[in-house]
């Protein structure tokens, strides 16, 4: 652990982003966010999120770039 209590982590390289993950356990089931990983493409993204979020048994796994996701509204807005 770093000197804050985080682990130290480095980018790769300047151009890596964030993707937040989705997925599902059941077909009836919605899509719901279960985290998220830093990649410096979509290839190392899929890779990342199967490898980090493969502990339960989803029929469905989605990963969408952070900047791509549009908000409808935020926090405290009306």
């Amino acid at each position: 652990m770093g000197p804050s209590g985080l682990t130290g982590y480095k980018r790769v390289s300047g151009d890596a982003v964030e993707y937040e993950v989705f997925a599902r356990k059941t077909r009836g089931e919605a899509l719901h966010q279960v985290g998220s990983v830093v990649a410096p493409d979509d290839d190392l993204a899929v890779a990342y999120a199967r490898a980090t979020y493969d502990e339960e048994r989803w029929v469905e796994m989605a990963i969408v770039r952070k900047d791509d996701i549009i908000a409808l509204w935020q926090p405290g807005e009306t």
